[in-house]
C-alpha cells in the first residue's frame, strides 16, 4: 500500500495534530475541539480527547467533495449502471458512462481507492490506540471502537462493491501493509460482518450525539442488514433488518419532500456537510446552476421511464429542465443547490431501504405474503397501489423494480444491486453497446498503486 498512505496517517495520529474548529465541528461532536497542538500521548488520554480523533474521521470522510462516503458512489457508480447520462466534455464522465475506465483514472485513484484506505488507515490507528488506552472510560471505548468499526465496515463494503477482492488491512503498521496482496471477496465480508456485530454490540441504542450524525446501534443493524443480503444470508437480513424496523425510532414521512431534510424521521444515520456554507454534494452536483440550463448529469430515460403512473416520487424527486425544446430530468432527492442555511445532510442510511431488505429477505424465504407486506408500505408512501406480484418471481422482480425508484443516485444502489442480482449483462449491454464488456463490473485497481505495491495484482480486463 502506498506508503505516502501511511504517512499521512501518522501526521494524524503520532505527530502533534491540529483539530478542526469550525462551528459545524462543535454542533457534532458537542465538545469543544482543542485549538492547541495535542501530542499523540495525550490523544487518548481521556474521553474528550479521544472523541476529538474519532471526529476526525467524520471530518475527513466529508470534507473532500467528492470523495467515496460524500458524492462519487452517486455520481460515477450511477453512470455506470442505467441511471445517469451526461452532456458534460469531461472526459472521465464519459469513461463511466461508457464503463471504459482505465486503470490511470484519477477518479478511481482518489475518490476511490485512495480516499477509502485513507480513512481505513486512520480508523485502524484509532481503534488500536483506543483498546491500549487506560485513560478513557470503558463506556466511551465501547462507543468509540464500535462507530470506529462501523466506518471501517462501510468503507470495506464500498471497497469490494467496486474492486471485488482488495487488501484487507486492519492494523496501521505499514511494514505489515505496504505489500499486502488482495483478500478475496468473502474474506472481506467476514470482517465486515465481524465488526457490524461488534458494533451492535458495543454502541449504544440512543445516538450519541445530536442529527444522528454519529451511528447507533440500530444505524449498525441496519448496515450489517444490506451486508447479510448482499451475501445471500436471508434470515439474518430479515432479523437484522426486522429489529430496525420494530425499535420505533423511524417511520415513513407521508411527505416525500422531507425524506432528505436533515431532521427527517427516516434517517437512520447521516453524514454533516464539511462547514456550514453548503449543503450536499449530491445537490451541488446534480442541480443545475438555473432553471435554462442543462444539468451536468441528467437522468436516463430507461430510469425516468421506469416510473408508474401515479408515483409521487417522479415528481418529488426529479427535478426537470426544458433547453431547446428538450426535456431534462435530474435527481432532485436534495433540493439545495448551494443555498444556506444547511438543512440537508448526505443520509447513509434510512428505513425505507431496510423494509425492501426485509421484503427481499422474506421473498428469498417464500414468505409471500410478508414480503408483499413489507413492499407494500414503501410502494404505500409512494401513492402507488399494492403490488400485483403474488409468487416468488414475480415479486422478487417487483422489488429490484422498487428499488430502482425508491434508491437511485443514492450511493451506489442500482450498480451495486445489478451486480448482485447477475442483470448486469441483461440490463447493461444492450445500453451501452460495444462499450460493454463482463469485467467492467469490477473497478481498475489504480496503476499508482500497483506500481507501489507488486503484490497487487490488476482486475481482468483492464
Amino acid at each position: 500500500m502506498n506508503n505516502k498512505i501511511y504517512l499521512n496517517l501518522m501526521l494524524i495520529v503520532t505527530v502533534p495534530i491540529i483539530f478542526f474548529t469550525q462551528s459545524s465541528c462543535k454542533k457534532f461532536v458537542e465538545i469543544n475541539a482543542s485549538p492547541n497542538l495535542i501530542q499523540s500521548d495525550q490523544l487518548f488520554a481521556n474521553d474528550a480527547t479521544a472523541l476529538s480523533a474519532v471526529n476526525g474521521v467524520y471530518l475527513q470522510m466529508r470534507a473532500v467533495s467528492p470523495s467515496f462516503t460524500n458524492g462519487t458512489l452517486s455520481v460515477y457508480a450511477g453512470l455506470c449502471a442505467d441511471e445517469l447520462t451526461t452532456l458534460s466534455p469531461v472526459l472521465e464522465y464519459d469513461a463511466f458512462l461508457k464503463n471504459s475506465v482505465l486503470p490511470t483514472s484519477t477518479i478511481v485513484s482518489s475518490q476511490m481507492w485512495g480516499s477509502a484506505y485513507r480513512v481505513l488507515y486512520r480508523t485502524n490507528a484509532i481503534i488500536e490506540n483506543l483498546q491500549q488506552s487506560t485513560g478513557v472510560s470503558m463506556a466511551a471505548k465501547k462507543q468509540l471502537i464500535g462507530e470506529m468499526k462501523m466506518v471501517r465496515a462501510l468503507s470495506y463494503f464500498i471497497l469490494v462493491n467496486l474492486f471485488g477482492d482488495v487488501p484487507l488491512i486492519v492494523s496501521s503498521d505499514y511494514r505489515e501493509n505496504e505489500h499486502k496482496p488482495k483478500t478475496a471477496v468473502n474474506e472481506v465480508y467476514q470482517q465486515i460482518i465481524n465488526d457490524l456485530t461488534d458494533a451492535v454490540n458495543l454502541l449504544s441504542e440512543d445516538y450519541p450525539s445530536s442529527g444522528r450524525l454519529r451511528p447507533n446501534k440500530l444505524a449498525a443493524a441496519a448496515l450489517l442488514a444490506k451486508v447479510y443480503l448482499f451475501n445471500s444470508d436471508w434470515l439474518n437480513a430479515e432479523m437484522l433488518s426486522s429489529s430496525v424496523i420494530a425499535s420505533g425510532r423511524y417511520s415513513l414521512p407521508g411527505n416525500l419532500n422531507d425524506v432528505f431534510k436533515n431532521n427527517s424521521v427516516e434517517t437512520i444515520w447521516q453524514i454533516a456537510p464539511a462547514n456550514e456554507s453548503r449543503n450536499t454534494v449530491e445537490g451541488a452536483v446534480f442541480i443545475p446552476s438555473s432553471t435554462i440550463s442543462i444539468p451536468a448529469f441528467s437522468l436516463s430515460s430507461a430510469l425516468t421511464n421506469s416510473f408508474e403512473s401515479g408515483d409521487l416520487r417522479k415528481t418529488s424527486w426529479l427535478g426537470v429542465n426544458t433547453v431547446n425544446g428538450n426535456q431534462y430530468y435530474y435527481p432532485f432527492k436534495y433540493k439545495r443547490r448551494t443555498a444556506t442555511p444547511v438543512d440537508e445532510y448526505n443520509i447513509v442510511l434510512r428505513l425505507s431501504e431496510q423494509y425492501l431488505i426485509r421484503s427481499e429477505a422474506r421473498a428469498r424465504q417464500n414468505r409471500i405474503a410478508e414480503a408483499i407486506a413489507d413492499l407494500n408500505m414503501v410502494r404505500s408512501r409512494a401513492g402507488l397501489p399494492n403490488t400485483l406480484a403474488s409468487d416468488q418471481a414475480t415479486l422478487l422482480s417487483a422489488i429490484i423494480s422498487e428499488r430502482r425508484v425508491e434508491l437511485f443516485a443514492e450511493w451506489g444502489h442500482r450498480w451495486f444491486d445489478l451486480k448482485r442480482y447477475g442483470l448486469t449483462n441483461t440490463i447493461l449491454a444492450p445500453l451501452k453497446g460495444s462499450n460493454w464488456q463482463e469485467t467492467d463490473i469490477l473497478m481498475p485497481v489504480p496503476f499508482t498503486e500497483i506500481q507501489i505495491n507488486t503484490s497487487l495484482i490488476q482486475n481482468p480486463g483492464y
